[in-house]
């Protein structure tokens, strides 16, 4: 494994199999080969580069999303719930990251299969909103006793691995529109390029708000 890049360096996604439903098996390479953000089908000359994830469908049909622990030291190994809302225009999903030990780490089910676990939903280590199809990112949240260990950047690379899986397009990035947390969150980010001006301060994405 190569060591983790520098900020700013390029991340860009390799589409390394089509998968049914639209979906891809896809890894995020960080190397300047390409320009952030660029889908590729041939990545040669990237073997020896840095993956910051991959994501895929495993051997039951779940997807998984699984993040570089080099580049999320101290975040432990996160799950996650999925959770379209299709009633709302435009469109919205959220994920939500679970660290207890009920799932593999990296896999994503959906909102019915958890019901069914013995796991509350104020167990959670935090979640992500956005708007897949413009690829904007509406709110991000992290529970205090999991905040400065990484979480928030794990989660935000869970969501854009899981964005690429199902190959919606674009790359996730902010729009301007954040909340407090947010604005610091994305001060320590990889991509700063990614993250236009602040331009609306939203409400806290906290479940006890």
């Amino acid at each position: 494994m190569a060591d983790v890049p520098p900020a700013g360096t390029p991340a860009w996604y390799h589409r390394e199999e089509a998968l049914p439903g639209g979906r891809w098996r896809v890894r995020c390479i960080v190397d300047d080969r390409h320009g952030d953000g660029e889908v590729v089908d041939d990545p040669t000359g990237s073997e020896s580069s840095f993956v910051l994830w991959r994501a895929g469908v495993d051997e039951e049909g779940r997807p998984y999303v699984r993040v570089e622990p080099e580049a999320v030291p101290g975040t432990p190994p996160l799950w996650f719930v999925q959770m379209p809302e299709r009633d709302v225009d435009p469109w919205a999903m959220t994920i939500v990251a679970f660290a207890t030990d009920h799932l593999p780490p990296g896999t994503v089910v959906t909102d019915p299969v958890f019901f069914h676990l013995p796991v509350r939903s104020d167990e959670q280590v935090g979640a992500l909103r956005w708007w897949p199809d413009e690829a904007v990112v509406d709110q991000v949240y992290v529970a205090p006793e999991h905040r400065r260990l990484h979480a928030a950047t794990a989660i935000i690379y869970a969501a854009s691995a899981f964005h690429q899986l199902n190959g919606w397009p674009g790359r996730l990035h902010s729009d301007g529109r954040r909340t407090t947390m947010g604005d610091q969150l994305v001060a320590g980010l990889r991509h700063p390029d990614r993250i236009a001006p602040l331009s609306r301060r939203m409400d806290p994405m906290d479940p006890s708000a």
